[in-house]
């Protein structure tokens, strides 16, 4: 059996910072520090847009943006 080391949500955009980061929310009323990773191309963020996030189990702080939702 695999351990499961990250799990996706969605989350919508509350803040853009840059053309790669932003301030998130995930469903739950968590806000999440997100950016796009150098190897996705990147993809228009604007507040209260939804995105596919990919978060480490151990740090629900944090989420990679995959792309829209």
């Amino acid at each position: 059996m695999d351990i499961i080391t990250r799990v996706e949500t969605t989350a919508t955009i509350r803040r853009v910072i840059s053309p790669r980061t932003c301030h998130a929310v995930l469903p739950n009323g968590k806000e999440i520090f997100g950016t796009i990773q150098k190897e996705l191309p990147d993809f228009p963020l604007a507040e209260g847009a939804q995105v596919r996030v990919r978060m480490h189990v151990c740090d629900f702080s944090y989420g990679e943006m995959m792309g829209a939702a």
